[in-house]
This record gives structure tokens, C-alpha cells and sequence, in this order.
């Protein structure tokens, strides 16, 4: 079969289809990945009826057993991690496991590919499982129909550029991302799929010219070393594709310099399907509806209908977009409270719920904190249990022990890495907690002493300069820099703290500043006081030598 004559998803088992020269995965040709789905089918009509959990890292294998479960008359559950409260939750929809998880149901017995029928696609369906508004997994059905309408879409516009490449993949296809592309879309369309997703770029470089699709992802694409000697990766390249999160401008543009095409990027979701796609190749461009998508802007909000909903009706999406003048529309970000981190959505309800749950927090909430990587920042107002413990051992102990609570609900990729703990959260008048003010408990204008001895007239601690501090914003945007007024502030709350310092600032003296502070600076920090004369000695010092040295004079007859 050729490349340019597409088989429907429902027709791949049916005898005589699939031509018997036909590669499935290198080194395994059709009759023997039928043997397989036979075999699968077979071992699956020895056991009682109900769903399978199926999840695997071998695509071919996969696709075996997910085609096997179908012609046993079986519906499929595709977790997308194997964590306990993951495999706990699935347990209660489908208690037989196919493949890596645990317990597994084996299909060793050689299987007959003549027993093997045509599907029906209404009928067989597959469910995927995904962060819902609510903060819980959703669990989202998916019938063979509707995935062979996204197949379609999807060789009706790229399938020319692509020819006859071999499919190879840095994500799962445990997802809908890498389901379609990875697995569905190659088996249909005749073209060679990897069993085994790439994790390092030396496997890329690896492959050489062969002719190759590369189904990758934003957190692969904008890690990619220049050093590396990508020209025989370049030579084969067909095309690229991006899914699963935006694709940074810089790193799209890195892609188009290092390989020589833009990435095409995809967007859609498990819900929708296939929405849209652009390449920009690090410029800025709309995104283009994929054939047989139609979209609309109502109130702010993107619309869709497509014959990969499943239904006719119009969805109204959490995506806020605008119309673009040059064609198709413009994202301007999520509605609701899923955010993308690595490409993996993240519910912030869900993390919420699972801090609530350990005994030393009353009340959390999370947020997403700008930057160049997305990471997740937790206010944590803790319960007696937890200001004991805080008290005890302090900050430190109590984001661990807040940490290893996650484990088993929560991907580690989405722990906070950031933690605030407050008496209380901020509330507005209108009993409302505004974002700029959480935002504002993660970007404070002093890192958080580390006090190491303190008397009367001295003290000593150290600051870890964290590159989040606001006191970096606006200065010196070509290298961060730490402002040297930002020193004298320090110095001024440090004592004040320190000495309970109450009169008013007056002058000061002897004031040097010797060396830059940058972010990551860990400074050592000396302070006397001199209650007599009212004067405040600073000493900001590290690795580097010192950076900073003087004197504060306070109004004495305010002070001690």
C-alpha cells in the first residue's frame, strides 16, 4: 500500500487489506503485527467481559493490544502515568491490565489473523483521561470513528510533505498527541512507525538521512543543544510537528536554523481533537484550521465545530482568542485554571485539594509564576500540626514533608517548587483573592534571612538572592543585576529588625560598593549597632570579596 492511499482505521484487520510487505514497525511486516492483534483478541475472549487499562511504552506492541482489545469487543482506559492514585482510580472502570502495569494479562498463545473482522467505528471506542475545569481527571471517550476523522484531516494536510518517512517520536502515545501521530495515523496511512519514543538527542542524530516525521514537543524542541552536528537529521527531515503546549518563539526559530523547516505546531486537545496548526518558524502567525474545522469568536472565547467532537453543536472552548486580519485566529490564553507545564496540563484545583488533604495545611492555593519555565508557587496557610512543625524545624522541613504528601497523587512535574506560608491568604473587599496579590507573595523585594548569631549590637545571616526577587525588575535588562540601593534597603529592614530600630532614616556614610551582585549570589551579611550614635554598620560580602560596606544614621532620640 502507498502512502497516498489511506486506509481506514476500521479496515486495518479485515483480511487482505494490509499488503503483506507492509512494515507495521521495523522489523515486524503486517502478518506478523496481525498474528499479534489476533493473539491479543484471543487471550482477552478467555477472560470475562469489561474494560482493559492498557499502557505500554512499546508502540507496536500497544498498537497490537489496543486493535486486539477492539476486535474482543472491549473499550480500552489509556492512563497516561502508571502512579498509584492513578492505578487506584482506574481500577474502579477497568480492572484487566494489558501491558506494563502491573498484573498484567499476558497474550503468549499464537493468534489466527483469520479470525480478525472489519470494526465498526461507532461502536469501538477508547478513553483517554485528562485535567478537567473541576480539577479532577476527566475521563474522555473516543470513538474509532471520530479518530479516523482526525487521521484524515491530518494526511489531507501534511501527508504530501511527508511521502513514505518513517515516524519517529520524542512523546507518548499513551495521549492523544502521540496516539494520533505517533500510532494512528502511520498505520493508516502505510508508513513505518518507532516502537520506542526518543529521550536523548544523540538518538535523533543517530538516525542520519532517512527519511523521517518527527512528532516532538515544545519541551524538546527548546532544548535543543547548537553543538550537536544535526545535518544528517537535517538531510532527512520531512517534517516536524510540535503539540501539547506553544512552542517559544526563540526556540521556534532555533528549530528552522538547526534542522531547516519550522516546526509544524498543533493545536487542539483530548476533548476537541485536532483544532488548528501554523508554522512560524519563530515569527509570529495565526493558527489555520485543520480541514474540516470551523471556529467562531463569541464573547472572547473560541467556538468550534468539528466532526471530531463526536456531535454537530457548537463547543465553546476555555481558549480566550481574537480574529487575526491576516486569517484564522490568535490565542490569548486559558479561561479556567489548566495550565501547561512540559506539555503536561495541570489542574491547580487538583494540587490544591491534594495540600488540603495533609494534616499540616488549613487552607492552599496555587499559582502558575512567570517566567521563561513555567513553575508552580503554593501559599500555604498551615494548620496547628503545621505551625508546630514550621516552628520546630522550620520552612524548609515543612515544604518537604508538603512534597513527599504529593507523591502518588501529583506528577512531580507539577510539585510546587515554591513555597509562601501566611497567617492568613490575601482577600480583597470583595472576599475575593486577586492574582496580582498572590503573584506578589512570590516576588518579594528581600530574600528570607538565614540568621547565624545575633546580640544586642551584632548580627550575622545570609541571603540567597533569589532571580525572582522584584527588586531585579526594570534594572538592567541586558544582565541582571542587583541594584546597589537594593543593598542599602536591605541593610536598613535588615536592622530594623535585627535592633528594633524606630527612629527615621537620616543619612549615611562610607558608603562602597566594590563588586555586582547577580542572581544565584548567596552573601554573607554583617550588621552592628551602635545605640549611642544611632548608627547602623553593613557588611555584604561572598565568594566574590565584599560588596557593599557603610553606615545608616537613624535619629537618635526616635531610636533605642
Amino acid at each position: 500500500m502507498s502512502p497516498d492511499v489511506r486506509l481506514p482505521l476500521a479496515c486495518l484487520c479485515q483480511p487482505g487489506r494490509l499488503p503483506g510487505e507492509r512494515e507495521i514497525v521495523p522489523g515486524l511486516r503486517a502478518p506478523d503485527w496481525l498474528a499479534r492483534v489476533a493473539a491479543w483478541r484471543q487471550a482477552l475472549a478467555a477472560v470475562p467481559p469489561g474494560d482493559v487499562a492498557l499502557f505500554t511504552e512499546d508502540a507496536g506492541e500497544f498498537s497490537a493490544a489496543l486493535f486486539g482489545a477492539w476486535q474482543a469487543g472491549r473499550t480500552p482506559w489509556l492512563p497516561g502515568d502508571m502512579l498509584p492514585a492513578t492505578l487506584e482510580r482506574l481500577a474502579t472502570q477497568a480492572s484487566l491490565r494489558l501491558g506494563d502495569l502491573p498484573g498484567a494479562l499476558s497474550a503468549d498463545a499464537p493468534g489466527d489473523p483469520a479470525t480478525l473482522t472489519a470494526l465498526d467505528p461507532a461502536s469501538c471506542r477508547l478513553v483517554l483521561y485528562t485535567s478537567g475545569s473541576t480539577g479532577e481527571p476527566s475521563a474522555i471517550s473516543k470513538s474509532l470513528e471520530q479518530l479516523d476523522r482526525e487521521v484524515e484531516a491530518l494526511e489531507s494536510a501534511f501527508g504530501p510533505r511527508l511521502g513514505k518517512a518513517q515516524v519517529q517520536g520524542t512523546v507518548s502515545h499513551q495521549h492523544i498527541y502521540g496516539l494520533l501521530f505517533r500510532v494512528l495515523w502511520p498505520l493508516s496511512s502505510g508508513r513505518t512507525f518507532a516502537p520506542r519514543r526518543l529521550a536523548f538527542n544523540e538518538q535523533l542524530t543517530a538516525l542520519g538521512k532517512t527519511p523521517v516525521a518527527l512528532v516532538a514537543s515544545p519541551a524538546h524542541l527548546k532544548r535543543l543543544p547548537a553543538n550537536q552536528d544535526w545535518s544528517g537529521l537535517a538531510g532527512g527531515l520531512r517534517a516536524v510537528f510540535s503539540s501539547g503546549g506553544p512552542l517559544p518563539p526563540d526556540a521556534a526559530l532555533e528549530v528552522r536554523r538547526l534542522w531547516g523547516q519550522a516546526a509544524i505546531e498543533v493545536f487542539g486537545s483530548t476533548e476537541t481533537g485536532g483544532v488548528a496548526w501554523r508554522a512560524p518558524g519563530g515569527e509570529q502567525a495565526p493558527w489555520q484550521a485543520l480541514p474540516g474545522v470551523r471556529w467562531r469568536i463569541e464573547q472572547g472565547r473560541l467556538h468550534l465545530q468539528s466532526p471530531h467532537l463526536g456531535h454537530d453543536h457548537w463547543l465553546a472552548t476555555q481558549d480566550r482568542a481574537e480574529a487575526s486580519p491576516l486569517g484564522g485566529f490568535v490565542l490569548l490564553g486559558r479561561a479556567d485554571r489548566i495550565v501547561k507545564i512540559e506539555e503536561r496540563r495541570v489542574s491547580l484545583e487538583a494540587i490544591e485539594a491534594a495540600l488540603i488533604d495533609a494534616s499540616w495545611v488549613t487552607e492552599a492555593r496555587v499559582v502558575p509564576l512567570p517566567g521563561h519555565r513555567i513553575l508552580l508557587g503554593a501559599a500555604i496557610v498551615p494548620s496547628h500540626e503545621g505551625q508546630a512543625l514550621l516552628d520546630a524545624e522550620g520552612r524548609a522541613a515543612l515544604a518537604n514533608r508538603l512534597r513527599e504528601s504529593l507523591g502518588g497523587r501529583v506528577d512531580p512535574i507539577a510539585w510546587p517548587r515554591r513555597w509562601r506560608f501566611l497567617d492568613a491568604l490575601p482577600i480583597d473587599a470583595r472576599g475575593k483573592m486577586p492574582q496580582r496579590d498572590l503573584l506578589a507573595l512570590f516576588r518579594p523585594h528581600m530574600p528570607t534571612p538565614a540568621w547565624q548569631e545575633r546580640s544586642a549590637a551584632r548580627v550575622r545571616l545570609q541571603l540567597d538572592v533569589d532571580p525572582g526577587l522584584a527588586v531585579f525588575d526594570g534594572h538592567f535588562p541586558e544582565a541582571a543585576i542587583l541594584p546597589g540601593v537594593a543593598l542599602l534597603d536591605w541593610a536598613n529592614r535588615l536592622g530594623r529588625q535585627a535592633f528594633a530600630i524606630e527612629g527615621g532614616f537620616e543619612g549615611m556614610d562610607a558608603v562602597k560598593f566594590q563588586h555586582l551582585v547577580r542572581p544565584g549570589d548567596r552573601l554573607d551579611v554583617e550588621l552592628t549597632w551602635q545605640a549611642a550614635k544611632a548608627q547602623l554598620g553593613f557588611r555584604f560580602s561572598s565568594e566574590t570579596g565584599v560588596h557593599a560596606s557603610g553606615r545608616l544614621r537613624f535619629r537618635a532620640e526616635q531610636g533605642t
